[in-house]
């Protein structure tokens, strides 16, 4: 709803455009806040953010037993508005955040034509590929080729299952 400047409950999204991506279809409006590493969403399924200036935001909550999630939406929401920043206690670490970064760099590196001892030395430092590369196991050129593999399966659209996460 619009909502005069002076209202201590307004939004005004000039406030928060740096971080502001705004996408326009159905007529709704989508606005996804995000300084690269956290995201917040944002469905404006009545009247807009973007072109009347400040707005009084009304919450579509229901239930019980689905409301986690846009309860904490809401939560970093406020975080960001108090405090201009992403509260990093609300964005908790994603399992398998490592894994699927050293599956992103095993791809640029793949595609640079780099070998498997390259990429672990990139990975896991010189050192480290010096004195364990060929040890009793061959547990790094085993993890650099499983890295390998995954980043293959990316390439070929595997991504696609990230999307649904």
């Amino acid at each position: 709803m619009p909502a005069d400047g002076a209202d201590p409950d307004a939004i005004d999204l000039a406030r928060l455009m740096r971080w502001a991506t705004i996408v326009r279809g159905g007529g709704r409006e989508h606005v996804a806040l995000s300084d690269g590493w956290h995201r917040i969403r944002i469905d404006v399924v009545e009247g807009t953010l973007v072109e009347e200036g400040p707005a009084r935001l009304d919450y579509l909550l229901s239930g019980l037993t689905h409301v986690d999630a846009p309860v904490l939406t809401l939560r970093r929401m406020l975080g960001l508005w108090r405090t201009g920043r992403f509260i990093r206690r609300l964005y908790p670490a994603e399992p398998g955040l490592p894994r699927r970064l050293e599956t992103l760099r095993v791809g640029d590196a793949i595609a640079a034509g780099a070998s498997y001892r390259e990429m672990a030395v990139a990975l896991y430092g010189e050192e480290r590929v010096r004195t364990e590369w060929k040890g009793r196991s061959d547990f790094l050129l085993s993890r650099v080729r499983r890295r390998a593999a995954e980043a293959r399966a990316m390439a070929a659209g595997g991504w696609r299952a990230l999307l649904r996460n």
